[in-house]
């Protein structure tokens, strides 16, 4: 029987993850990139926000819905594969559950950092003109929660199916780049909020995928019917029940064998 180990390196496999190595190096590299646009924020943004504002208001406008419609578009490809997850095996299903909660913990962690370093907007404090309208007292600028949720959202649909990334990475580069257009934001925010978003989703998946996967699948070998048809698993023979206590213990095997009763009705 495969070891605990091997099982979840399967998990970490199957979500697209492997060795951690390579965090540390790029989160450096993250702080060394947003540290030298924090030198240059104000230059950099007045002419990326004024240079927006003197195009025709027409293309304001689309900077302005790029920014919201691109993360409505990111949320809508994320619970499709979520559901699909359902049907490919309870390795998928974990991944989709962590990665949801990760996005969910990436948008918090920018929250507190916000109301911790409550950093000025830039459009409050140079005289620059913008493309929108800048946001109310109070509502501070780093990280940009935009470019968390893009990140985050968009790290969470990579790790499900990796073919999609020429898709929501643009998506998500170009609703970071629209919040320093329409002058919500320095770009040390955005390139800030990315980074968080992409960090804590792709490394919440690889240390939790393993763990969720061995809870789903006690669960759904001691679940009532209805839980295990809400996580895609069908009806077993009873003569598999040998296996299926045996694939729960190693958290290893075929999930749709965890299903040791029929469903009534």
């Amino acid at each position: 029987m495969p070891s605990p180990a091997d099982s979840a390196m399967d998990v970490r496999r199957r979500s697209g993850g492997g060795r951690a190595a390579g965090v540390v190096p790029t989160v450096a590299v993250v702080v060394a990139v947003v540290a030298l646009l924090f030198v240059v924020r104000d230059a950099t943004y007045s002419a990326t926000a004024s240079g927006a504002a003197a195009l025709p208001s027409v293309v304001g406008g689309v900077l302005e819905v790029v920014g919201e419609l691109g993360l409505v578009v990111l949320a809508g490809v994320a619970v499709v594969l979520t559901w699909r997850a359902r049907s490919t095996g309870l390795e998928h299903l974990a991944v989709a559950v962590v990665a949801a909660v990760s996005t969910v913990a990436a948008y918090v962690l920018s929250e507190v950092v916000k109301g911790f370093v409550r950093e000025e907007r830039p459009c409050r404090t140079l005289s620059v003109p913008t493309v929108a309208s800048c946001p109310a007292a109070g509502d501070w600028s780093w990280p940009s929660n935009h470019a968390t949720i893009a990140g985050s959202l968009a790290t969470a649909v990579v790790v499900l199916a990796p073919v999609w990334w020429r898709l929501v990475v643009p998506l998500a580069l170009a609703v970071g780049a629209s919040r320093v257009l329409t002058g919500a934001h320095y770009w040390h925010d955005v390139v800030a909020g990315l980074a968080v978003g992409v960090v804590v989703v792709w490394f919440g998946t690889w240390a939790l995928a393993p763990v969720a996967h061995r809870l789903l699948a006690r669960s759904v070998a001691s679940g009532p019917p209805g839980w295990r048809r809400a996580v895609g698993q069908g009806y077993v023979p009873r003569y598999a029940a040998g296996e299926v206590e045996q694939d729960v213990d190693g958290v290893v095997g075929s999930d749709r064998r965890a299903v040791q009763e029929p469903d009534e009705g």
